[in-house]
C-alpha cells in the first residue's frame, strides 16, 4: 500500500465528512489531509491542515489541490438551501468546479457523493441534479473520477429531522425484504460510505459509480 499519501476533503463537517476525515486520520498511509472549510473549525490532530475558502472563488485556493486524493463531501438540501438555483450551487456547481481544479492540478484520484437512482436524465429534481454533478465530473475532472451512490444514510446528525428519523425507522425494519436488484436502496451508515471511499481512492477501480449494496460489500472488507 502506498505511504505519504496525501488529501483533500471538501464537506468535513457533513455526516459522511466527519467519518471520512477520522479514517483518513486514522489511516497510516496518509500523512497530511487538507480540510477546505468555509469556517474554522478545531482539529486535534497533527495530520489536519484546515483552510478557510470561498466557494464562490475556489480558483483563488489552486494550491491546495496539490495531493493525491480529492474527496467531495458536499451537499444540502432544497429546504436548507432555500431554493432549486441554491441546491444547484452546492451539489453541482461547486463539485463540477472542484473536479476541474482536481484535473488541472494532476489529482490521482476523486471520489465524490452522489446519490442513488442519480440521473441526468430524471424527472426527480434531485437526482436529476446528482447525475448532472457526475456528467460533469467524469467530463472535466481527473481521469480517476468516481461517485459513490448511497441509499438512506444512517448515522448521528447534529440536526434533528423528523421525517428522516421516521424513513429510517421503517428503512431499518423492513429492509430485509429488499432483495435483488432492491438491495441497493437499502440503508447505509455514514461510516461504511466513508470506508468504501477511501478503499476506492486507494485502488483505482475500472467501475466509475457504487450503489449502496457495492458500497456495503467494501466496506465489508476495509
Amino acid at each position: 500500500m502506498s505511504q505519504n499519501q496525501t488529501a483533500l476533503v471538501f464537506g468535513a463537517t457533513g455526516l459522511v465528512g466527519k467519518k471520512l476525515l477520522q479514517l483518513l486520520i486514522e489511516d497510516e498511509r496518509y500523512s497530511s489531509i487538507t480540510v477546505a472549510n468555509r469556517s474554522s473549525k478545531e482539529y486535534s490532530s497533527s495530520k489536519v491542515k484546515e483552510t478557510i475558502v470561498d466557494f464562490s472563488n475556489l480558483g483563488a485556493s489552486e494550491e491546495l489541490f496539490k495531493v493525491n486524493h480529492v474527496f467531495i463531501c458536499l451537499g444540502t438540501t432544497i429546504k436548507k438551501a432555500g431554493s432549486k438555483p441554491a441546491f444547484e450551487k452546492v451539489d453541482l456547481e461547486y463539485p463540477h468546479e472542484i473536479a476541474k481544479l482536481a484535473k488541472k492540478s494532476n489529482v490521482n484520484q476523486l471520489v465524490h457523493i452522489s446519490a442513488i437512482g442519480a440521473n441526468s436524465e430524471s424527472s426527480n429534481f434531485y437526482t436529476r441534479t446528482k447525475g448532472k454533478a457526475e456528467g460533469v465530473i467524469w467530463k472535466d475532472g481527473p481521469s480517476n473520477s468516481y461517485a459513490v451512490r448511497p441509499s438512506m444514510l444512517f448515522g448521528d446528525r447534529e440536526e434533528f429531522r423528523l421525517g428522516e428519523k421516521i424513513g429510517i425507522f421503517f428503512m431499518k425494519t423492513f429492509q430485509f425484504l429488499m432483495i435483488g436488484g432492491a438491495k441497493k436502496y437499502r440503508g447505509i451508515y455514514d461510516e461504511e460510505v466513508a470506508q468504501a471511499m477511501i478503499f476506492i481512492a486507494n485502488s483505482s477501480p475500472k467501475q466509475k459509480a457504487f450503489d449502496s449494496d457495492e458500497l456495503k460489500a467494501i466496506a465489508t472488507d476495509f
